[in-house]
């Protein structure tokens, strides 16, 4: 007879299928700032709570603004389903890499000239 961590492994793992499909892609606000997109490419091992997925992190408020380039998905990677969420950041994000927009204040995004500028040619 099945034990009762049985049945609810079973409801787990049914409700993980039912929420986790290829192809979807899921997006939550892990700061107040800061969305995280996940696009779920294999769900093979999704009975031990793994999933590959490609992830992008963005800071809306930045992106609004367009002090960054937009995002593209970083190559498909296995992510725990417990912590694909987890944000180590502060509670008013960043950067995805852990900065701050002021610490590249003044940095120019290769191929696009100053603010009212040009490129010099020498």
């Amino acid at each position: 007879m099945p034990s009762i961590r049985d049945a609810l492994k079973s409801l787990q793992n049914w409700s993980r299928r039912r929420r986790f499909r290829e192809g979807k892609l899921l997006s939550q606000f892990i700061a107040k700032d800061v969305r995280r997109d996940i696009l779920i490419v294999s769900t093979a091992r999704i009975d031990e709570g793994i999933i590959s997925g490609r992830v992008r992190t963005t800071n809306v408020l930045y992106a609004s603004r367009n002090l960054v380039a937009p995002a593209a998905l970083e190559p498909a990677r296995e992510l725990h389903i417990d912590t694909m969420w987890q944000w180590t950041g502060q509670d008013w994000g960043g950067l995805p890499d852990g900065t701050s927009i002021a610490e590249h204040y003044g940095e120019q995004p290769s191929g696009r000239p100053p603010a009212g500028g040009t490129f010099d040619d020498g």
